[in-house]
């Protein structure tokens, strides 16, 4: 394993290392795998497999030696081989079954579903269910092949919670709702069922999985909900919607297909903005999340899951066509982001209708300690001295976005068991405003 600060060259370090262990003369090492990766990387840029022969100890002869050589910055081949002695035992568990692809189009499709379900065993240095996590985001590099930002931005995931959440699925349950709908709705596409069972998520998000672990009688409580609950929530969606697109959900490629769909989603940078900084990280027992920034994380998977599983219906283009999903995820998830703190914002005016002893300047060092998103907050401290009407707020808010806002609203009222005037008036206008018949959705 070659780590260094930059990408180390591939070809002159692989002859250099060759002709070494040549003229170590060692007559049982038959073949060797050597890697290169950037320091603090999960994943190895490129990967190069040679077998040796010890007659072979001149730079002219490495040619006719057999090389099973992988792409530079790219990983094209697993490895399944038990018996490699690295520097970092927990390094195999990021490396292992990792799969990127430079080749381009039905190559890079074919690479995915080679790697897909494959079953690599190390005995006794890392744990099954690391090594699992690894497998399937190995799959997800191979399916997305050269795309070094979706790459990057699968790499950045936290594969072991992610991996143990799609491992929980019940296909079975997922595939019975899916059915049930386009049952209701036999002549729409598979578009319009998606687009369905997000609204349904987003409903289940609004009104279920409150946090439990929050400090009893902080206004702010009502903000957060639990973050387990969300993901779990949200990884079922992505699968459900694979069934909407026809997928088979017992097919283990549907697992490398759901960690790119979450990198695709929510796996770059704008997605921290927006709250969701916790999908990089391992979330501790009873971690918690903004109430609006379930919303964004389930409409933003729901529309990449989408483009997803549209694009594959051309795997010869799938590849291509990730490129251009990416940049409309990324502009989709800048607008759920709006949505996002004029959602918060009209959360505040509930909350605050509950709490009348309390301001906006009051409430703002709870929703601090919250997790809100950094731009509800920022929205927030901005609007302290000029706050925007509710009507204002509520006329900003898009069809889509209005499902969630009400579920959270009544749940925030009913929350202590005690409408007060004052809420029922807000609900009320929220009401009259959003239209949205909740029940109908779910």
């Amino acid at each position: 394993m070659l780590e260094s600060a930059k990408v180390s060259e591939q070809q002159s370090l692989v002859l250099l290392i060759h002709d070494a262990l040549i003229n170590l003369g060692i007559q049982y090492v038959k073949k060797v795998k050597i890697y290169g990766k950037e320091t603090g990387e999960d994943f190895p840029d490129w990967q190069q497999e040679l077998e040796l022969k010890v007659q072979l100890n001149t730079h002219s002869s490495i040619a006719q030696a057999n090389f099973d050589i992988a792409c530079s910055n790219a990983i094209t081949k697993t490895t399944t081989d038990s018996q490699l002695s690295l520097q970092k035992p927990s390094f195999l568990g990021s490396f292992f079954g990792a799969v990127s692809g430079r080749a381009v189009g039905s190559a890079a499709f074919q690479a995915g579903q080679a790697v897909a379900g494959a079953a690599v065993g190390i005995s006794g240095v890392v744990g099954g269910a690391a090594l699992q996590a690894t497998q399937v985001a190995g799959q997800a590099l191979a399916i997305v092949g050269n795309n070094p930002p979706l790459q990057l931005a699968i790499k950045s995931l936290n594969k072991d919670w992610l991996n143990l959440l799609i491992q929980q699925v019940d296909v079975v349950k997922a595939e019975a709702s899916v059915r049930k709908l386009q049952h209701e709705h036999p002549n729409e596409q598979p578009a319009q069922i998606s687009h369905h069972l997000m609204l349904q998520k987003a409903v289940l998000a609004g009104t279920t999985g409150f946090a439990s672990s929050v400090v009893p009688g902080q206004a702010a409580a009502t903000f957060v909900v639990d973050w387990a609950a969300t993901a779990a929530l949200s990884v079922e969606l992505v699968y459900q919607i694979a069934a909407a697109y026809g997928m088979d959900l017992k097919d283990s490629t549907r697992q490398g297909e759901a960690v790119a769909i979450f990198g695709l989603g929510v796996g770059g940078k704008t997605a921290i903005k927006a709250g969701l900084g916790l999908l990089r990280n391992m979330p501790v027992a009873g971690a918690v999340i903004g109430a609006s920034s379930n919303a964004v994380m389930i409409y933003a998977l729901g529309h990449s899951a989408c483009q997803f599983y549209q694009a594959k219906q051309n795997p010869l283009t799938l590849e291509a066509t990730l490129v251009d999903a990416q940049v409309e995820s990324k502009k989709y998830i800048e607008a759920a982001i709006s949505q996002e703190k004029i959602m918060d914002q009209i959360l505040v005016y509930i909350v605050l209708a509950g709490n009348p002893d309390k301001s906006w300047k009051d409430l703002l060092p709870e929703l601090q300690a919250a997790n809100l998103s950094s731009a509800s907050i920022d929205a927030i401290a901005a609007n302290i001295k000029s706050l925007p009407s509710l009507e204002t707020l509520l006329e900003q808010i898009n069809s889509d976005f209005a499902v969630p806002l009400l579920a959270q609203c009544q749940r925030i009222a009913h929350l202590d068991g005690v409408i007060t005037p004052a809420e029922a008036k807000v609900i009320d206008f929220i009401n009259k405003k959003l239209s949205c018949d909740l029940a109908a959705i779910k």
